[in-house]
């Protein structure tokens, strides 16, 4: 109610400039409450990253091999049943062995989204929630950030683990191509985990 008042009395407060996240969320919000923004009525500003506690650390190229994943299990919006898809992909390779796969999360869909993962040895599954610095820290160790989704407006997750030199694979859906592109990250269609 609050937001349906505001929107239909912006006429009267020409002073108010408002702040989106992302060109998606601000279309959302626009659709939500059947209103259209001019141009100079809002600003798209990103989250922010904290690039000291997320800092930028070289990788040795043998870090391709170490991938994470760092998510929620509360929703199928966050793609975790494609990395498992995407790991039982990966385990047909005959350099799959060479793989060192972390998958750390937890919710009500952990533990039966991972199933299928607990038969490879080189695949550590961790049910816990992580501090901030300890996601920092563990971003040190690895390369490569799995990090598939079929619903994103922001996805600060996905860029403070860049902005510590992680490359993400993503999927193109919503805000994502606002955020990354070819140069930054493997990013892939929708629902591909191939």
């Amino acid at each position: 109610k609050f937001w349906q008042k505001l929107f239909s009395q912006l006429d009267q407060y020409p002073q108010l400039h408002f702040v989106f996240v992302s060109q998606i969320f601000a279309n959302e919000v626009f659709e939500d409450y059947h209103v259209e923004l001019p141009k100079d009525r809002y600003s798209i500003i990103p989250n922010c990253v904290d690039t000291e506690l997320f800092c930028y650390r070289k990788k040795d190229p043998e870090q391709r091999k170490k991938l994470l994943s760092i998510r929620p299990y509360v929703s199928n919006n966050y793609g975790n049943d494609l990395t498992v898809k995407c790991i039982q992909e990966l385990a047909q390779e005959p350099w799959f062995n060479e793989l060192d796969i972390r998958i750390i999360g937890s919710g009500v869909l952990f533990d039966s989204t991972v199933q299928p993962l607990k038969k490879y040895p080189n695949v550590t599954l961790e049910k816990r929630f992580l501090r901030q610095d300890e996601i920092a820290a563990i971003h040190k160790e690895y390369g490569v950030l799995l990090v598939p989704t079929r619903l994103d407006t922001q996805g600060v997750s996905r860029d403070e683990a860049m902005a510590g030199g992680l490359v993400p694979v993503t999927n193109a859906v919503q805000a994502v191509p606002e955020f990354v592109d070819d140069d930054c990250a493997i990013l892939v269609p929708p629902e591909d985990y191939k």
